[in-house]
């Protein structure tokens, strides 16, 4: 009878549940900061406390033990789990093994239905490791990166991405509690059983990255268990083995280890896993698990903790071997646990419920204690929905683990993890060569299939011959010399290496030696990214995270390195220091590949907006609008323009990302882009700055240069000197003149036109002398000086002519430079020659100087002027600053006469009209200074002879085409 009152009241309560409102049940709540794990319905809470009063002491302590379960053949739960749910009330499980998705429902749906047949029917809590996704128990469900992995990312938002899509996998695999993520900091790179598991050493980035994933976890419907509190990451023994010990001081376990667990409860996390750890600084005498001083006094009373508190496995041999199963499950309840996960034999598993129900009944354990973590359980399990729905449909279970946005997911994360920490000009390797590749790496726990599966992800991204040679975990001598022989055979080489603390010397040894070879090599560490440390000379490496200390397969990160190896580009950055070689943060790109124009650059934001990498289309849509507009300019090869749009697309970028519209990688990348951009277009863009240089050393530096003169002669030398640095092939005409009695001399340098045959040629000219007593800073200097930067800019430049720059010298005494160059040239050099453009005063600064007179023999049209005024058009230059004006004189003339269209290229003289001839004193005169020069004008005039050079119209037919 008294059963059956139990019953009945177990079936109110639960009644109770099932209608109380669903808001009272959500885990919204739970990353409120600062509320404590409660049902946050009054009516509800009580119920949960009138629950656990209806409890027998059996049930009690069912609730507080979390055995793993054991299996039969079919790789289902066999009876020795179902006694332990039935007979001894086991409040939740922990769930061992790897099965597919479909079965691991089935098993979780027979858990909990030998739960819902006990007395209370209480659901479990079905628990697993899942770190890097549920694929670390269900064989076709998703693997991500390691917690390392995910940290070189940077990526909060995909940490957090990456835990919900595992709570969705886990919880149409029937699972609802994770023991993920670690918040240990691992600041000793020789830890045995951290590693790559941790997200690093830098605690911010590990308290931010755990917060990411805790809140991933929780909002959609799992626990999540930050461990191993209060810190494993500085430890040198592995507590599966040994009693570890930590000896820093309470400073640094505050302000280092702490912090990502105050994070994670802060955040809302509904457990902590505890470490088999003995922080000394807290309690030397005991590790963490067994202790009141951490447990109870550290997390709870200090930190504010009030959700479940559950041991890490208590089969391992630092409890094991200390204290035994029974003795150490009621040590950690009277410390302040709630679960003690119970992962031994089915004889230690039992001794642990025997163990606490009886120290319970003896009052040992005190059922205060006891009925604290009672009801703190119950709670959580009203909290997280597992009185609702305890069961899934294993049908559902395969579609949801296999989604396609899931593995996408994961592969990106992957690649954004990879860490290209050094590359001397080895990486990528060319995916459509035939060059063979040998993949090297040593056997991981005595499996060799690692570097086999890497070598077919090799074989899938290359069309040469790829080979592959395994190795013991530390090569002998003997397998390095064979390793070596057959690199001998190989082009490339791509060697991995592993370790889980420190790097087998063997291995090191063998990437040092498949160095010797000469072949391009590049190591990836599977393992901890420490390994390079070991072998800094190889020519590149790659970070990876992808194994730790366990073996546990992670091929999505190794398949990313040989991505990466072939070219897709590396995202990570390192979340650990490599002492002595590389920082916390390092790590190496690709350049993106130059842009040719601005239609590349649109391309890359059309790439980045698919990628995700803007928060709304507004931002690309501004991006691409502003690079039309260059690619408008590109078209009329206005240099200046083209620079002056992409600065403004420049602070766009930067108002966008002040803005937040854009991911940082995206931001640098087109930064960059736009950088490159700028920088080719620089190199074509008349710069009046480096033209003035010219104009100081020939006017000041040299001074006047009178014809025949030794310092005429200086001027030449410098001009053809200048040239030569540019790399033309430089000719020097001497000519004389005063009746032979003087020498002077024409400086000609030539541009090849590309790819044609017979090209036409252009030619620009200046002459560089000046009268005496003038510094000829104005009038000769100006216009030599121009033609210097013209031959800058133009060396880089694409031509489909010819193009000659002829320097003349004695214009005064006759114009014979230019009448000199002319008689030379030959009649096929006449014929293929199309036109000539001729400055002089181009640079001064004189106010009524306001018109450019683009000055031909007779004044009428040809194809300098209709070129000139195209440029004019296009460069958005004003209609009166540019003039056909007739002057019958200066040295465009001679190529008129040879039947050349040609046209002088001068500033107004002051108080000439167009159409007279006249010269103000101020010219060749003392008064003829640089401070005269204007390099405004210069800049227009250069900007406007490149321009016009690059598209004169080598057929007459074609003018009407070219000044549209």
């Amino acid at each position: 009878m008294k059963k059956l009152v139990q019953l009945l009241s177990y079936m109110l309560v639960f009644v109770l549940l099932l209608t109380t409102p669903v808001s009272a049940l959500t885990p919204s709540s739970l990353t409120q900061q600062g509320k404590k794990p409660v049902v946050q319905d009054n009516a509800k809470q009580q119920m949960v406390q009138q629950m656990a009063a209806q409890m027998t002491p059996e049930e009690k302590i069912g609730q507080l033990v979390m055995p793993s379960t054991h299996d039969n053949e079919q790789s289902m739960p066999n009876e020795d789990t179902k006694e332990l749910i039935q007979e001894y009330k086991a409040g939740s499980v922990i769930i061992y093994g790897n099965r597919d998705a479909e079965t691991t429902a089935e098993y979780n749906n027979q858990l909990q239905e030998w739960a819902s047949e006990t007395n209370t029917g209480i659901p479990l809590f079905s628990t697993a490791d899942l770190e890097y996704g549920v694929n670390q128990h269900v064989t076709d469900a998703t693997a991500f990166p390691r917690q390392m992995g995910i940290a070189a990312t940077r990526d909060l938002e995909a940490a957090k991405e990456m835990a919900s899509v595992t709570a969705e996998e886990m919880k149409a695999a029937g699972f609802n509690w994770n023991y993920s993520p670690l918040a240990d900091v691992n600041t000793n790179p020789n830890n045995p059983v951290i590693g790559v598991r941790s997200f690093g050493e830098n605690t911010d980035l590990v308290s931010d990255m755990t917060v990411a994933q805790v809140e991933g976890y929780q909002e959609n419907g799992v626990l999540s268990t930050p461990k191993h509190f209060p810190g494993h990451g500085d430890t040198s023994q592995d507590s599966h083995h040994n009693l570890p010990a930590v000896t820093y001081d309470r400073e640094t376990l505050e302000e280092v280890h702490l912090p990502p667990f105050q994070a994670a409860i802060d955040a809302g996390a509904e457990s902590i896993m505890t470490s088999h750890v003995i922080i000394e600084a807290i309690d030397p005498d005991l590790p963490a698990t067994l202790s009141k001083d951490v447990l109870t006094g550290l997390l709870r009373e200090d930190m504010g903790f009030d959700g479940l508190i559950v041991t890490d496995a208590m089969s391992m041999q630092a409890i094991k071997d200390n204290w035994g199963a029974g003795e150490a499950a009621v040590m950690t309840i009277q410390a302040g646990a709630d679960i003690v996960m119970a992962t031994g034999s089915l004889d230690e598993q039992k001794e642990t419920f025997e163990a606490l129900l009886s120290a319970y009944e003896s009052g040992e354990l005190s059922q205060e204690r006891v009925d604290e973590s009672v009801e703190r359980i119950l709670a959580t399990k009203v909290r997280y929905g597992l009185f609702d729905n305890r069961y899934v449909d294993p049908g559902e279970a395969t579609d949801v683990v296999n989604s396609e946005s899931h593995k996408e997911l994961a592969e990106s994360m992957a690649q954004d993890s990879m860490t290209l920490v050094k590359n001397d000009d080895t990486l990528p390797f060319d995916s459509e060569s035939d060059e063979s590749t040998l993949v090297v790496g040593p056997e991981i726990y005595n499996q060799s299939h690692y570097i086999e599966d890497i070598a077919d992800a090799v074989q899938g991204k290359t069309n040469g011959e790829v080979d592959h040679y395994v190795t013991s975990e530390d090569p002998s001598d003997s397998e390095i010399d064979e390793a070596v022989q057959q690199a001998e055979q190989a082009d490339r080489i791509i060697v991995s290496t592993f370790s889980a603390s420190e790097l087998p010397a063997g291995q090191s040894q063998l990437v040092k030696a498949l160095g010797e070879t000469e072949k391009p090599v590049a190591s990836i560490s599977l393992g901890l990214p420490y390994d390079i440390k070991e072998y800094p000379e190889v020519d590149a490496h790659i970070a990876t995270y992808a194994i730790e200390r366990w073996g546990s397969a992670v091929p999505v990160s190794w398949e990313a390195a040989v991505d990466v190896i072939y070219g897709a580009s590396p995202g990570g950055k390192l979340p650990v220091t490599i002492e002595g070689h590389y920082e916390f943060g390092h790590g190496e790109n690709y350049e993106a590949a130059a842009p040719e124009s601005a239609g590349d650059i649109k391309a890359f934001v059309d790439q980045l907006e698919e990628e995700g990498a803007f928060e709304s289309d507004v931002a690309p849509r501004a991006l691409k609008r502003h690079l039309d507009a260059v690619s408008h300019y590109e078209e009329q090869k206005a240099d200046e323009k083209v620079i002056k749009h992409m600065q403004s697309f420049k602070d766009l970028l930067d108002h966008q990302q002040t803005q937040e519209l854009m991911t940082e990688e995206a931001y640098n990348l087109l930064q960059s882009q736009a950088d490159a951009l700028i920088e080719k277009w620089e190199a074509f863009a008349f710069d009046s700055e480096r033209a003035m240089a010219d104009v100081e050393h020939l006017s000041e530096e040299i001074g006047p240069r009178a014809p025949g003169s030794e310092a005429e002669k200086e001027a030449s030398e410098y001009i053809k000197g200048e040239l030569e640095k540019l790399g033309y092939s430089t000719s020097t005409q001497t000519f004389e003149f005063n009746g032979g009695e003087q020498q002077s001399q024409n400086v000609v340098a030539i541009k090849e036109a590309e790819g044609i045959e017979n090209p036409e040629i252009v030619y620009a000219t200046a002459h560089y002398d000046s009268v005496p007593g003038s510094p000829g800073a104005n009038d000769n200097g100006s216009g030599t000086a121009s033609l210097l930067e013209l031959a800058k800019i133009m060396k880089d430049k694409p031509a489909n002519k010819e193009i000659r720059f002829v320097f003349f010298g004695a214009e005064e005494a006759g114009l014979l430079g230019s009448q000199h160059y002319v008689s030379q040239l030959s009649d096929d050099e006449i014929n293929r020659s199309a036109a000539n453009f001729n400055m002089d005063m181009v640079g001064t600064d004189w106010d009524p100087a306001s018109q450019l007179h683009v000055s031909t023999v007779d004044g009428e049209s040809n194809a300098v002027w209709e070129s000139v005024d195209a440029a004019s058009d296009r460069l958005g230059l004003e209609d009166d600053r540019l003039t056909l004006h007739q002057l019958g004189r200066s040295d465009h003339v001679f190529f008129h006469e040879a039947g050349i269209d040609a046209a002088l290229f001068i500033w107004m003289e002051p108080g000439t009209e167009p159409g007279q001839a006249g010269i103000e004193p101020w010219y060749h005169s003392a008064g003829d200074t640089i401070d005269r020069v204007d390099p405004e004008k210069i800049q227009m005039v250069g900007e406007l002879i490149n321009s016009a050079i690059s598209d004169v119209p080598i057929e007459q037919e074609q003018d009407t085409d070219i000044a549209s």
